[in-house]
Order: C-alpha cells, then sequence, then structure tokens
C-alpha cells in the first residue's frame, strides 16, 4: 500500500513519517518514532495500556489512524516529565507502589493526567470512573489510588506555592495571620511540643526575651504579661500570641518573604500544624475579627487535617 507523508506533533516536538493510510498510531509512535512506552495490549480499546493525549484528551492510539491525528498535539508517557524531572503523577507511582510490572502504568498515567487537567480536585469516584477504561492484570488497585491522591495533592500544593507573591506580596507590610479554631490545652500542648522539637523557638514577655517556660506557665503568667513565642523558619519567623485556649492564632511578616523556598517554608510550616493537629488551618489577611466563617471567606489559602494546601480566590485589593 502506498505511503503518505504525515507530520506529527509528539510531546512538543514535529515529525514528519511516512505511513501507510490504515496505519495506527500507536505503531508509528513504537515503530517510527521509538516512543516504546505506550503498550500495546488488546488491539481493541479494552485494557487502555495504549493510551496517549490528544489534545489533551485520553485516547487509545491502537484503533486510531496516525493520518487522523495530523494537526493536533500528541502527547506521550515520554512527554509527561517536566523541567527533567519526575511529574508529581509518576514520582507518586513510585513512592506510592502503584505499578508492579509497570505493563500497563503508561497508560494509567496518562489517563490520570487527562483527568487532572479536566478536574483539578476529583473525587474518589471521579478517579475511579476515570479509570475503569484502564486494566491492570498483575496486582490490585489500592496502590494505584493512593499514589493519585498523593499526586493531586502534590499539584494543589504545587499551585499555591507558584501563587506565593500573590498570597505574601513582600511589599505590603500588613500582617498574615494563621489560624486554627476550635483548639483546646491539650492540642496547645502537642503544638508546644513540636515547635519545640522541630524549630528553633525564643519567648517574649512584655517584650523582653525570656527562658522559655512551661505551657501550664505561660498560661498562669498571661493573666500578668503579653507573651510572644517567635519560631524560626527558613530566613523568615512567625509569632505565636497566647490570646486563647480555645484558637491558635500567628502571625507572619509579609516583608521577610522575599522567595519561593521562603515561601514554601512557610507552607510547609502550615502543613504540618494541620497534621498534627488534625483540622483545617487557616492563612489569611490580618483582620479584626477571628470569627472562623468571615476568616475562612477572606482566606488565601486553606489546609486540609491531611496537610494539603487549596488556593482560594481572596486577594489584597479586597483590603485595601
Amino acid at each position: 500500500m502506498k505511503k503518505e507523508l504525515i507530520e506529527l506533533r509528539v510531546n512538543g516536538r514535529l515529525h514528519e513519517v511516512a505511513v501507510e493510510p490504515c496505519a495506527l498510531l500507536l505503531d508509528v509512535l513504537r515503530q517510527d518514532l521509538q516512543l516504546t512506552g505506550s503498550k500495546r495490549g488488546c488491539d481493541d480499546s479494552s485494557c487502555g495500556a495504549c493510551t496517549v493525549l490528544v489534545d489533551g484528551v485520553a485516547m487509545m492510539s491502537c484503533t486510531l489512524l496516525a493520518a487522523s491525528s495530523e494537526s493536533q498535539a500528541i502527547t506521550t508517557i515520554e512527554g509527561v516529565s517536566e523541567h527533567g524531572c519526575l511529574a508529581a503523577i509518576q514520582k507518586a507511582y513510585g513512592d506510592w507502589g502503584g505499578a508492579q510490572c509497570g505493563f500497563c502504568t503508561p497508560g494509567f498515567i496518562m489517563t490520570v493526567k487527562s483527568l487532572l487537567a479536566e478536574n483539578p480536585d476529583p473525587s474518589e469516584s471521579d478517579v475511579r470512573a476515570a479509570l475503569s477504561s484502564n486494566l491492570c492484570r498483575c496486582t490490585g488497585y489500592n496502590q494505584m489510588y493512593a499514589a493519585i491522591r498523593s499526586a493531586i495533592a502534590a499539584e494543589r500544593d504545587g499551585a499555591v506555592l507558584s501563587e506565593w507573591t500573590r498570597i505574601f506580596e513582600p511589599d505590603s507590610r500588613s500582617l498574615l495571620d494563621i489560624w486554627a479554631f476550635e483548639t483546646d490545652y491539650c492540642e496547645w500542648q502537642a503544638l508546644f511540643a513540636w515547635l519545640q522539637k522541630n524549630y528553633h523557638v525564643t519567648y517574649f514577655e512584655d517584650d523582653k526575651l525570656k527562658a522559655l517556660p512551661s505551657l501550664a506557665e505561660i498560661w498562669e503568667r498571661s493573666k500578668a504579661a503579653t507573651q510572644l513565642l517567635r519560631i524560626d523558619l527558613e530566613g523568615c519567623s512567625v509569632n505565636a500570641h497566647f490570646f486563647s485556649v480555645n484558637e491558635i492564632e500567628m502571625d507572619i511578616l509579609p516583608e521577610d518573604i522575599d522567595s519561593e523556598r521562603k515561601a514554601q517554608s512557610v507552607f510547609e510550616f502550615v502543613s504540618g500544624i494541620a497534621k498534627l493537629l488534625n483540622k483545617e488551618v487557616i492563612l489569611a489577611p490580618e483582620y479584626g475579627s477571628a470569627d472562623q466563617a468571615q476568616l475562612k471567606a477572606i482566606a488565601f489559602c486553606t489546609v486540609d487535617p491531611a496537610g494539603v494546601l487549596s488556593l482560594r480566590k481572596s486577594s489584597r485589593e479586597t483590603f485595601r
């Protein structure tokens, strides 16, 4: 059969290949372009091992004509890595043991990439529905679901970090507050121990540096003095106040957050608190009220009990 010259854009590169009109995209990728990550498992779109993205949509390349994919952007497993590093979903599969023999893994990863591009925060049922088109013959699916949940969390954390300048605005000179609500003395005690174990902390009473007392002594002295616990992060600090046992409130000076690394250290700190206390933590602009609903409504980001950050739509313009 006479071959035709076609152009395929694969993983951002343009390839000119001579193919028969009936040539399948999977064969052209594997044989002509030597991109062997996509696998042939069934030849009838039953297993999903050949899944690639065509203009961002997950497609089975074992039943897709190569000629029909001209002028479209094709992404294979070889094009998933980001800046020479593993993408979040690839790393998560390795961390959580989401693959055994690995034959079906490229197809699963491409399906997940398509899902997350369309829905960055899918529910468990959304994930299961999307993966119903892919089959694994040698393992259970629990590790895969764990890997996907981990990847989703990493993507969300990355989205928050990418907005660090909008959240902190180093030149704003207005405070940001970290809030955890509905706390009790035991949770304060757990936080106090965690801070001493993981960070360098200093204690002040009425702006005077003092030796760090026990938590019980801090609360006893609060009747006569204003206390402050300063926690040193990476190149910046957080100030913890002892106003109420029922809520935890800490201050951050945005002018201290002048790099992505410093912003990341704050996000890691806030995430650590959420996981320690097993409750939501809010990062919000300084506000005259400690009302939980109001603060959540104006928050720049929130952290769930698993330590996963979520970006909120609030902007400092609202408070100027």
